[in-house]
């Protein structure tokens, strides 16, 4: 199983659904940072009321786990937790608002957007169980059998086998393909369910105007940046 490509700077987009509904749009940024990896997941939520903006971000090593965490919550307020979590010291210091909070780093620990890199990166069985640990908290991961669902990426619908794990505690469900992306998460919010579903993936090239192929389409629009524009060339997704 190939794991997905993580050397060069990349967003994937996804449609949110709330019971079945349009419920908003999510990016998931991944790009090189230092000797590790950067990741951002931003998020415009529509549905359930009231209206938010999500914003985490995680700067991980070479072996996907975090040295900092960062998340932002917007609705009639702002809230926001940063995480460190410093191996060498033995500690993982939680700020949150005006509260602090150090905590033993015993074992490797993970934060929400590590954690979904991990599972994609795990080579379980059917059936089979890994444990992780989270700030505060552990999590269970576990295969189920594969499936085929329908996916329409780039508006190109097709069947696509996907890998499924199950993540306890919340009930949700994370599809990977065979390449390692997550294409598809699923949660129990109150008595519905809340869907990502991926329709977009984009390589993104620094040192140049931005640059997207539209479907069905083989001229390029440019697309004016700020002062530190980036090219953004679309890629068909397999």
């Amino acid at each position: 199983m190939r794991a997905m490509e993580r050397a060069v700077p990349q967003a994937l987009r996804y449609s949110l659904r709330y019971a079945g509904h349009m419920a908003g749009e999510q990016r998931l940024t991944l790009e090189p940072h230092r000797d590790g990896l950067r990741v951002v997941l931003e998020a415009k939520v529509d549905l359930p009321l009231p209206k938010t903006r999500h914003r985490w971000e995680s700067e991980l090593d070479h072996q996907g786990l975090p040295r900092r965490y960062r998340e932002r919550v917007e609705d009639h307020g702002a809230r926001v937790m940063e995480v460190v979590f410093s191996r060498e010291d033995g500690l993982v210091m939680v700020s949150q608002g005006k509260e602090d909070l150090a905590l033993p780093y015993l074992s490797e620990t993970h934060d929400p957007l590590s954690l979904i890199l991990a599972i994609g990166a795990l080579n379980i069985g059917v059936g089979q169980v890994e444990r992780f640990s989270l700030v505060g908290g552990r999590a269970y991961v576990e295969r189920l059998p594969d499936q085929t669902i329908e996916m329409n990426v780039a508006g190109l619908g097709k069947a696509e086998k996907v890998r499924v794990y199950r993540l306890r505690p919340g009930l949700s469900l994370l599809y990977f393909d065979q390449v390692g992306y997550p294409v598809r998460l699923t949660q129990k919010v109150g008595e519905h369910v809340f869907e990502a579903d991926l329709i977009e993936v984009q390589r993104l090239e620094e040192g140049a105007a931005q640059e997207t192929v539209l479907p069905n389409s083989s001229r390029p629009r440019a697309v004016s940046g700020a002062r530190r524009a980036s090219r953004r060339r679309r890629r068909r997704y397999s």
